[in-house]
């Protein structure tokens, strides 16, 4: 009788393990999302499988709305060549940076892919463009460049000059912020020890005369040529601003528009070496010729992310170097507005770009915007809706 009566609680126990682990079966995995603090900071960890939010979608389907195939016969008669950077308005249209060109370095064009006007002539004179990396486009259509790492120049939609400012060191990309601050990338050369040890390249809040409010990161220059270009990348949405360093790994902070750090988003992640694929796709037409070395510009592994985008409802799309569903393609890491991994999906949109700053991937109002390069070496811009879904 004593043996039955002492038995009971360990069959009571047997049962609620039971209970519980078909509880944990029955649940999503992962609503409870692990956070730490560190100096304050909140710090989100995410592992290799996403969580799975309630009710909110984790990937998506992608439906093409238009193909800009920029070898047009009309874009080459207007002087249009080779385009690469561009951004869009809040209306829609769409403005691309032409390089190779015999006329205007901009062109812009209406949602439905027709020519609008072009602006941007070669020069060193006001106005004029010498070599521009676009900063960014406003819902209004003004649009700022930094022209050959020494001049800041606004143009409206129409090709009439705003603003022209020279600070007086040179920077690779500026952002203007909703505040009237600036967010500006710049290699600090004089605080290298010598000139021929690495310097800093360095992320700052600047005011609107362009002087330092704060240092947001840096990484230093490598001498070692280890890699084509070491990952330091950065983007501005809404009110926040983040960062990528490939010197934290798989990590990327979360800034407001006073330069303050609001989180840390860490995800574990698989070591991926350098494949084929990836190799002729960073050095382009130059890889595999006869006595040219390869190996050096790719560290084993390669680093945890490629790139990354956002969108206008605070999402982080997150270029990985790990081979996708298909040939040509790659995953994408998906993290909501609270920096929480909650799906993936496999894309071809390009990620093998030379700086943080450039602009060749995108997605507003509900819309995926991505270079694709044809076989004749010019580039289509395609337009694709997204999709959501659970």
């Amino acid at each position: 009788m004593e043996t039955a009566c002492s038995s009971r609680p360990m069959v009571f126990m047997i049962f609620l393990t039971v209970a519980f682990a078909a509880f944990c079966l029955c649940c999503s995995p992962g609503e409870k999302v692990e956070r730490i603090r560190e100096s304050g900071v909140e710090v989100v960890l995410n592992h290799l499988e996403p969580y799975r939010p309630k009710n909110e979608p984790a990937t998506f389907d992608l439906e093409t709305v238009l193909a800009i195939d920029l070898e047009r016969e009309d874009l080459a008669a207007k002087g249009m060549g080779s385009a690469g950077e561009f951004d869009v308005d809040a209306e829609g249209n769409i403005y691309v940076i032409a390089f190779k060109n015999i006329k205007n370095f901009v062109y812009r064009f209406n949602p439905r892919g027709g020519l609008l006007n072009s602006f941007g002539a070669f020069g060193q004179g006001p106005g004029e463009l010498e070599w521009p990396f676009l900063d960014d486009v406003s819902d209004s259509g003004d649009i700022a460049f930094t022209d050959r790492m020494r001049k800041y120049i606004v143009f409206d939609k129409n090709g009439k000059v705003l603003k022209e400012f020279r600070p007086g060191f040179g920077f690779s990309y500026v952002f203007p912020l909703e505040n009237g601050n600036f967010v500006l990338e710049r290699s600090k050369y004089e605080e290298r020890s010598s000139k021929d040890s690495p310097w800093p390249h360095c992320l700052s809040l600047c005011d609107p005369s362009f002087k330092e409010i704060k240092e947001l990161d840096r990484h230093m220059s490598s001498l070692d040529n280890s890699r084509l270009v070491p990952f330091f990348m950065w983007r501005v949405s809404g009110d926040r601003i983040y960062i990528a360093n490939e010197e934290r790994g798989y990590e990327i902070l979360d800034f407001d528009l006073d330069g303050s750090l609001r989180r840390k988003i860490r995800k574990e992640y698989r070591p991926v070496v350098a494949t084929e694929e990836i190799k002729k796709a960073v050095l382009g037409p130059g890889y595999g010729q006869t006595g040219i070395s390869q190996e050096r510009y790719f560290p084993k592994p390669m680093p945890p992310l490629s790139s990354f985008f956002t969108d206008d409802e605070g999402r982080l799309f997150v270029m990985t170097y790990e081979a996708g569903d298909r040939p040509g393609e790659y995953f994408c890491d998906i993290f909501n507005a609270d920096g929480v991994f909650i799906g993936r999906k496999s894309l071809d949109t390009p990620w093998a770009s030379l700086y943080g700053g450039p602009k060749y991937v995108m997605a507003k109002k509900g819309l995926l915007y991505y270079n694709r390069e044809k076989e004749s070496g010019y580039n289509e811009l395609v337009i694709r809706k997204i999709i959501w879904k659970k």
